[in-house]
């Protein structure tokens, strides 16, 4: 019953709602950072999204307060400049990890770095374009859906949709970096 109940409130949803086109003047969002931007052959891509505290926070280990809604991820993407492959990442997460103290405030923050790889293949589509974030725990992976150049959507462990809430999902953008003031 609690699947119909889902699948009808998407297909409600999917009427209603209007999906983002590619479209040539469709161009990523400007995000600020504070820290060097990354440039040049080896930088692939910036990405950043806000999701649920749960499902995430579990899988990365991170400690989280009690009243955490959302973490405000922003996930580094690098590959070699030699040969375009895959090769580190850099993962910043605000909300989760380590108490930081800024300007008389505190905030969480943990910073996770290890290497990506690309896979093909989801048990619902065997030519989907995976992501595999590795971290220097082996029992943790991060799975990535490409949904196009500018969209990844973070799977569970066993590489499904994670659900996100009405306010935060599992998703990342594709951002534009450009320098804090």
């Amino acid at each position: 019953m609690k699947t119909l109940l889902i699948i009808a409130a998407g297909i409600l949803l999917a009427g209603s709602s209007k999906a983002q086109t590619a479209a040539a003047d469709n161009k990523p969002s400007e995000a600020v950072s504070f820290q060097p931007i990354p440039e040049g052959p080896s930088f692939f891509g910036a990405f950043e999204g806000r999701a649920p505290c749960g499902g995430i926070a579990q899988q990365l280990k991170l400690a989280v307060p009690g009243d955490c809604e959302k973490l405000k991820c922003r996930l580094t993407l690098f590959r070699d400049p030699a040969t375009s492959q895959p090769a580190a990442f850099m993962l910043r997460i605000v909300g989760g990890g380590e108490v930081r103290w800024q300007d008389g405030h505190s905030y969480r923050l943990k910073e996770l770095e290890g290497k990506w790889s690309v896979a093909k293949g989801l048990p619902s589509d065997p030519n989907a374009e995976v992501y595999t974030l590795e971290f220097s725990d082996p029992a943790v992976r991060v799975y990535l859906l490409k949904g196009d150049d500018n969209v990844l959507f973070i799977l569970d462990e066993q590489k499904a949709f994670r659900v996100g809430n009405s306010e935060y999902s599992y998703t990342l953008n594709r951002v534009e970096l450009v320098p804090g003031k």
